[in-house]
C-alpha cells in the first residue's frame, strides 16, 4: 500500500496544490541533484524552472489585473456602462 493509501502506484494523487514554494523548494532539489548526479537530469531542472516561470507570471497578470480594477472602482464595476 502507498502513502496516500492507494494500492497501485499509478493512481497517485496530491495531497497538497503547487505553490510557488513548493516549486523553488523543488527546483532547489533538483539544482543539487543536477550539480551532485550529472546533467542527466537537467530536465527535470529545466521544466520545474518552466513551471516556476509561468506561476509567476500567472500570480504577476493577476496581481496587475487587480489593481486596474481598483483605479476604475473595483471588481464589481460594470465596464460596459461608461
Amino acid at each position: 500500500m502507498l502513502r496516500n493509501g492507494s494500492s497501485e502506484q499509478g493512481s497517485c494523487i496530491m495531497s497538497e496544490p503547487v505553490t510557488i514554494e513548493r516549486l523553488e523548494r523543488a527546483l532547489a532539489i533538483a539544482a543539487y541533484v543536477v550539480v551532485q548526479h550529472g546533467p542527466q537530469y537537467a530536465p527535470l531542472y529545466n521544466r520545474l524552472d518552466e513551471e516556476l516561470a509561468a506561476m509567476r507570471e500567472r500570480e504577476n497578470t493577476v496581481g496587475r489585473a487587480k489593481r486596474l480594477l481598483e483605479t476604475y472602482g473595483g471588481p464589481s464595476l460594470a465596464l460596459a456602462a461608461g
